[in-house]
This record gives C-alpha cells, structure tokens and sequence, in this order.
C-alpha cells in the first residue's frame, strides 16, 4: 500500500509542482503559476510524495501579513484525489501557521466544499486588502474575480 509524506519542496520539485498546478489551472480549478513565480515563492511551498518519491499533491503557506497567511496553489493529481492527501496537506500548513504565530488563514478558493469540510468559513474578499496589495493586482481577473474567499480562524 502506497503512503504519503508531507514535506517542505524542494528546487527537485519545481517542475512537478508547476506541471500540478497549471493542470488545475487549465481545467479551470486554479489560476496558473509560472516557474518564476513557483521558485519565488518556494519556501511557502510543501509537497505530498508517495513512497516511491513521486510528487502528487502540493501547497503553499504565504503570510500576509502578521494577522494572516494564505493557502494557495493546492493541488492534487488527479489519480491521487480522494485519498485524504489534500487534506492531510491543508492540516500540515495549519499546523504550520499555528507555530508561526498567525490567527488567521485564508483561501481564496474554486473548491468551496473542500475547505468548508476542514473547517473553513466563506467570507467577502473585502475582508483581505492586504491579499489585493499582494497578490490580485498581478491576477487577469482582477475586475471580474470569481473564487470565494475562505478563513479559518486559528
């Protein structure tokens, strides 16, 4: 039986973690990331492998500012989903934040009932500023954003 391990990505999993999550962002499930962007933001990243060292699932852990940090890019290959592996992803990053000090997570999310069944809230996007200064400015959809905005108080 094949096992996961979370664990912090590395520069070996950039290409995997690019190829997950504009896959995602192809079937319309996410917005995509560029490899320049992946590497920028590395250390926020952690992935999901099998046993046998493949990379099927990945996330990241941004912080926002003091108050509050984001999940974004979560992503699990199709084969995998349904196993728990995001999940047990999500619950690694909030146990992150936790020992980081953050109150506060937040999703700005297609996968509304995913992030409800790990006890997230829907809220208004207007409840994230500095989200918009850091993030949304960059994004094509900026005037037409269709994800739901999600926290988690922690």
């Amino acid at each position: 039986m094949t096992e996961f391990t979370v664990r912090p990505a590395t520069v070996h999993d950039v290409n995997a973690v690019f190829h997950l999550t504009n896959d995602h962002a192809q079937a319309g499930l996410m917005l995509p990331r560029s490899k320049y962007k992946i590497i920028t933001m590395l250390n926020n990243f952690s992935v999901v492998e099998t046993t046998e060292k493949e990379v099927v699932a990945c996330a990241a852990l941004t912080p926002l500012w003091t108050d509050m940090a984001e999940i974004m890019a979560l992503a699990v290959a199709d084969e995998y989903q349904g196993k728990g592996i995001g999940t047990m992803l999500c619950r690694s990053l909030i146990k992150r934040a936790k020992e980081l000090g953050f109150p506060k997570i937040i999703a700005l999310t297609y996968q509304v009932g995913f992030f409800k069944k790990i006890g997230f809230q829907v809220t208004d996007k207007d409840q994230f500023p500095r989200k918009m200064w850091r993030e949304c400015l960059e994004c094509p959809k900026l005037e037409q954003c269709d994800e739901t905005a999600m926290f988690l108080d922690l």
